[in-house]
């Protein structure tokens, strides 16, 4: 009986949404909708094409989020979401969508909706269709312009690694995979072995001089331990070069660091300085 009760009342509640907030609004293909500007004559959007619209997600009482975006249009996810809600629109068009927002929620935000009503009022304009054809056209023009220029850098690695070997004079050869080691001062601690945990002193340096990464900054050594996969493979092999006490100078090429990828503050195919002063080893 508890559980018909509930069943009941969601019947209820459905036929609510529908009643009380759909005047005016056409139901199909199990949407809400109301145009406010509509273009019957323009185009609409197919699977795969490129979009740019504007959008307001709300209550009936408050908006939640607002922004103009592209995004893809792809087969819907469930019946009646924002995708099918897209491809209702022409060129030009602007309408109003009214969803239930848990659903809503559930699929795309993966978090509970944040209002204790069910509706969910979605306002969008099409402003631009890029079709799928001339979309994946440019994605691939795209794609030739960035290999073409990881291919650029990845050649000038060589001549900036020669650049600055000649303007400060490094005579040391480089070791068999590439790494500059440049001892400065020789200590007469332990030496540096897999496992040992190092502290260090260490600035990290583009060649231009720029300075990425430093120890000094804060005043406290560097704990590292040898062999985990925390520091980058130049570094590694560097550490194993030296003892408690000893200070050098390390020219790394990118594939000991961090290689074609790059990463957050450092180009791909970029080779790097560091400075090391060994403070300790356990």
């Amino acid at each position: 009986m508890k559980n018909l009760t509930k069943l009941m009342i969601a019947i209820l509640a459905l036929v609510a949404l529908e009643t009380s907030c759909s005047h005016g609004f056409i139901k199909e293909d199990g949407l809400l909708y109301k145009f406010h500007m509509e273009n019957k004559d323009s185009v609409q959007p197919q699977i795969g094409d490129l979009v740019e619209f504007s959008y307001s997600f709300r209550t009936k009482d408050s908006v939640i989020s607002e922004n103009q975006i592209e995004d893809i249009i792809i087969e819907s996810i469930y019946l009646g979401d924002v995708y099918a809600a897209l491809r209702k629109l022409h060129l030009g068009d602007s309408a109003t969508f009214i969803m239930n927002g848990d659903t809503f929620y559930h699929y795309f935000m993966d978090e509970p909706f944040p209002s204790d009503k069910s509706e969910l009022y979605f306002d969008a304009k099409l402003i631009k269709i890029t079709p799928k054809e001339e979309f994946e056209k440019q994605q691939a023009e795209k794609m030739k312009q960035y290999e073409s220029f990881m291919e650029e850098l990845k050649n000038l690695e060589e001549s900036m690694i020669n650049d600055y070997i000649t303007n400060n004079k490094v005579k040391v050869k480089p070791c068999e995979s590439g790494l500059y080691f440049m001892k400065s001062f020789s200590g007469k601690g332990k030496p540096i072995l897999i496992g040992s945990k190092v502290s260090v002193n260490l600035t990290g340096k583009l060649l231009n001089g720029t300075i990425f990464s430093s120890s000094l900054d804060s005043g406290v050594p560097f704990e590292i331990t040898v062999g985990n996969s925390q520091i980058i493979l130049g570094l590694k092999e560097a550490l194993l070069l030296m003892k408690e006490g000893d200070k050098a100078t390390v020219l790394i090429p990118s594939k000991l660091a961090y290689g074609k990828n790059g990463n957050r503050i450092i180009q791909p195919y970029t080779p790097l300085i560091f400075d090391l002063e060994i403070v300790s080893v356990e």
